[in-house]
């Protein structure tokens, strides 16, 4: 008896103590990972180094004026080296088996640490200079070779320790604990193998290929991750359950990397590496920091419950220069394929549509929007590059100009958005997806040979075929855009009506929800909105000799406005600075709908040729009306159909025959009047009898003499002149254009206006004239540095890109407009910082006393304000004052000639 009681005994304490063992074999596997994690650490941040310094080698070889740097880099951390060394709970053989794989990896970290070190040393020494960067070229070399050394090490060294988990903690998949870590390793390791498939360059200006298949594979795997991923989640105790969550919004932020990949890459990116490398760095990060950092936790919080196991960490490498031969060339651009639309009978369905459905639906919709945002951007560029083409169509003064020169670096085709599109048809009922997913490819089409042309643009203005063909290659391509943006409308709209069809075919979940009642409403009004907006179109195209009739659409606005209490009941109301508010779109759009009527009824047609009144109207129907709309139908979330955008068809117009368009030189012996009656849009000409109306304040009238940097005489003027279009006789322009693009200036009263004032001078610009943006809204930056009017379709093309968004920082933004004015100061010109903003910021006394100096030393600050209320500037009037500048309210009657006048500030010094 006593024996068998011994026998239990024992038994008993062997369990215990194998129990034990086996819990504490799972903190030494997470020690070895730990130090794969700690010494891929090592790796990236060796390998940004390389990065930078490789910048630098670039740079020196294009201009050797300047000595190389590189920072020191310490010694190594031994630290997580040994303490996975000593590790317990396994059994002797698997832990040498692992200390083996340890010893190794941490051999090529030091290998790494070493060859740095040379390479540090090299560097210091300026050693470069003797053998012309060769021991350099040798060591980056080396080091590169060893960044593929650890990779490979480090995943041999991972599937010993994973192997040796499997055997303690065998795998149950209804185990919430261990059906997630599974989840999470099948994900993370879909992330890595795309991360290894992707090529970093380590020299930025090499040109190859880059594997777009395989990132559109990944994102759309993705989809599925999404949808599939955190089945257990729920049986989670917190915190576990929160790390799961994360987990998700961390493989959301991945796929948006690889939608903004795709989309970014474009024939610009494709010009050099640079746009794929910053693809592999912000995956590279995402990964390392967020997805593996909430695996990580999940880790850590799951430990009452399961013993798991860490997952390494990415170690980047860079990839091998490519050949020539991965260089594809372009050639001429195929007309899109035009699919037919298939026929379709609609039926009244009986259930409404899933969420599915309805999200997929709302894509589409969202797919259009952003397509016209692009081709706005094409009728832009196009337009652009037509005003500056016409000047080139005579080869003998072709020649002596400055080169001609296009690009569509910004355009990029929503690639992404389509894919995502198409993976998400299933939701939307056989009978119609074919019928809108044919319509959603057909406007990719147009999109992609809109892409083409303007790639045949970059190559025929780079080449200077211009100078051979007299621009007849250059006018089919602009002939065949003016199609492509009547046909892009026209489809759409089509699309847009099917889908609404279908979408209107299904009862909705719950027409009695406020949600529902109120969106029809706005919906009704914004109907009425369109028709006026196409009335107005037809109106300034000459279909219609009358403009359309607003009182149905007043009515339908004013009845929102009575019914608002009674559609939003139950709604809440969180106020105007809150995004979250109904209220907000729901009133706003109400107000507008009636200004808009306004607006159409006080409609003129154009004066002159420099804007087009339909502009105004574009940019409030999508921005006041639609934005309003479909912020409401996001906030919702009850079944509602978002609304399309419309184009500005009048922002591309295809100009005269090329005979009657004449050179600058035929202009000046033949000047044309601002009255002259043009069929079509024309470059803008000389122009010498336009009358401005608008008092402006100035506020220096002095000649300077004796002062530390002053060389100019200021031009006094008489604000009741006329005002010519020209900048003959005056001095060349030093201007700093510091605008506010905050979310306040996003209204046709403002960004549009501001646009319309700066591309009114940028005809008139001289190669001795620069004009330099500084942007304020979050961090103040420099977006174009100091360009020359030679370059105006340069200059256009910025302005086209500008868009409200961030908040204001003026004091900062004016720190850094008198900095870049001053580095790019002409003397004996008009050296003025030109202040655009629709509001007021406090400035403090150290800006202040800056404006004031500046002043004295010739550089003068103009503010011009924007907006319905013209009398919210009175403290920057004073600023103006301040800074001997100028002042003025910048309406649309002055919008034209504003930025004008301040450019005639000075006249050219007496010879």
């Amino acid at each position: 008896m006593r024996l068998s009681a011994l026998f239990t005994l024992m038994f008993s304490f062997s369990s215990y103590w194998a129990l034990a063992q086996h819990a504490a074999a799972f903190p030494s596997l997470n020690q070895y990972v730990e130090f794969i994690n700690k010494s891929a650490n090592v790796v990236t941040d060796r390998f940004e180094t390389l990065r930078k310094y490789q910048s630098e080698v670039d740079a020196y070889q294009q201009k050797p004026g300047f000595s190389l740097r590189l920072p020191s880099s310490g010694p190594l951390e031994e630290y997580y080296y040994k303490k996975c060394l000593e590790g317990t709970g396994l059994q002797p053989a698997e832990k040498v088996k692992l200390n083996t794989g340890a010893e190794k990896l941490w051999q090529v970290l030091n290998k790494l640490d070493e060859t740095a070190k040379t390479l540090e040393t090299h560097v210091r020494l300026n050693a470069y200079h003797k053998d012309d960067l060769k021991q350099s070229s040798a060591l980056v070399s080396e080091i590169e070779g060893v960044f593929i050394e650890f990779k490979n090490e480090k995943t041999v060294f991972y599937k010993q320790i994973q192997q040796l988990y499997r055997k303690y903690q065998p795998y149950d998949p209804t185990d919430p604990f261990l059906s997630t870590e599974r989840e999470m390793e099948q994900i993370l390791a879909s992330q890595q193998q795309l991360l290894d498939s992707l090529p970093y360059y380590l020299r930025e200006a090499t040109k190859s290929g880059w594997p777009v298949e395989r990132v559109q594979k990944s994102m759309l795997l993705d989809e599925k991750w999404l949808a599939a991923y955190g089945k257990a989640v729920t049986q989670l105790p917190y915190p576990a359950s929160s790390a799961a969550g994360d987990f998700k919004r961390a493989i959301a932020s991945m796929q948006d990397i690889k939608r903004r990949a795709l989309d970014d890459h474009n024939f610009a990116a494709q010009q050099s590496a640079g746009h794929g490398n910053s693809v592999y760095i912000s995956l590279l990060k995402q990964f390392n920091q967020d997805l593996l950092a909430m695996q990580m936790s999940f880790v850590n919080y799951s430990k009452s419950g399961k013993r798991l196991l860490f997952y390494p960490a990415f170690s980047p490498v860079t990839a091998e220069e490519p050949t020539d031969a991965d260089i594809v060339k372009t050639g001429k651009t195929p007309t899109f394929e035009d699919i037919p639309t298939p026929s379709f009978k609609l039926k009244k369905a009986t259930v409404p549509a899933t969420p599915a459905s309805i999200r997929t639906f709302n894509g589409y919709i969202d797919f259009i929007n952003e397509s016209l945002r692009q081709m706005h951007l094409l009728q832009l560029l196009t337009r652009n590059y037509q005003s500056s083409a016409e000047y080139y169509r005579d080869p003998a003064t072709a020649a002596k100009r400055a080169d001609l020169a296009y690009s569509h670096a910004d355009f990029k085709v929503p690639v992404s958005d389509y894919q995502l599109l198409n993976n998400s048809a299933a939701s939307i009922p056989t009978p119609y997806r074919k019928v809108i997913g044919t319509q959603a490819e057909v406007l990719l089409n147009i999109l992609k040979e809109m892409d083409g042309l303007s790639i045949e643009l970059v190559n025929y203005t780079a080449e200077k075929q211009y100078l051979k063909d007299q621009l007849k290659r250059s006018d089919e391509i602009l002939d065949r855009y003016a199609v492509l943006f009547g046909i892009f409308d026209q489809k759409k709209e089509q699309l847009y009506n099917e889908i609404r069809r279908i979408h209107d075919s299904f009862p909705n979940a719950n027409p009695a929800s406020s949600w529902y009642v109120s969106g029809n409403a706005l919906l009704q009004t914004l109907d009425g909105d369109k028709e006026n907006l196409f009335g107005v179109r037809a109106f300034l195209e000459g279909k219609s000799d009358k403009l359309p009739e607003t009182a149905q659409v007043e009515a339908h606005a004013k009845q929102l406005i009575a019914d608002e209490y009674k559609n939003m009941k139950g709604l809440q109301r969180y106020g105007r600075s809150n995004g979250l508010c109904p209220y907000t779109p729901y009133e706003d759009l109400a107000g507008n709908s009636l200004r808009f009527s306004e607006k159409v009824q006080k409609l003129k047609p154009a004066q002159n040729s420099y804007s087009n009144p339909y502009e105004s109207f574009y940019y409030f129907y999508n921005g006041e009306l639609v934005y309003l709309y479909n912020k409401f139908v996001e906030l919702a979330n009850a079944g509602l159909l978002k609304a399309v955008n419309q184009p500005d068809l009048f922002a591309f117009r295809r100009l005269t025959a090329s005979k009657t368009i004449e050179t600058p030189a035929a202009q000046a012996e033949t000047p044309k009047t601002a009255d002259s009656q043009r069929p079509r849009e024309q470059p803008a000409k000389k122009q010498t009898e336009i009358a401005f109306g608008k008092t402006v304040e100035t506020f220096h009238d002095t000649v300077y003499v004796e002062r530390v940097r002053v060389d100019t005489v200021y031009l006094d003027r008489n604000t009741q002149q006329n005002v010519e279009r020209s900048l003959e006789g005056y001095a060349a322009n030093n201007m700093i254009l510091l605008l506010d693009v905050s979310s306040s200036m996003n209204s046709p009263f403002k960004m549009p206006l501001l646009k319309r004032s700066i591309k009114s001078l940028l005809t008139l610009l001289r190669p001795e004239d620069q004009i330099t943006i500084v942007l304020y809204s979050g961090k103040a930056r420099v977006v174009l540095k100091p360009t020359s009017g030679s370059k105006a379709s340069e200059i256009a093309r910025m302005i086209d890109l500008l868009q409200s968004d961030g908040d204001t920082d003026g004091n900062e933004g004016i720190k850094l407009a008198y900095k870049t004015a001053n580095k790019s100061y002409i003397r004996g010109g008009n050296n003025r910082i030109v202040l655009a903003t629709d509001g007021e910021f406090p400035v403090s006394d150290e800006v202040l006393e800056m404006i004031k100096q500046n002043a004295s030393q010739d550089l003068y600050l103009t503010v011009f304000t924007f907006g319905r209320n013209a009398n919210t500037g009175q403290r920057l009037k004073k600023l103006s004052q301040l800074g001997q500048g100028t002042y003025a309210h910048v309406t649309e009657e002055s919008a034209d000639l504003q930025l004008i006048i301040e450019a005639q500030a000075r006249k050219k010094a007496a010879r």
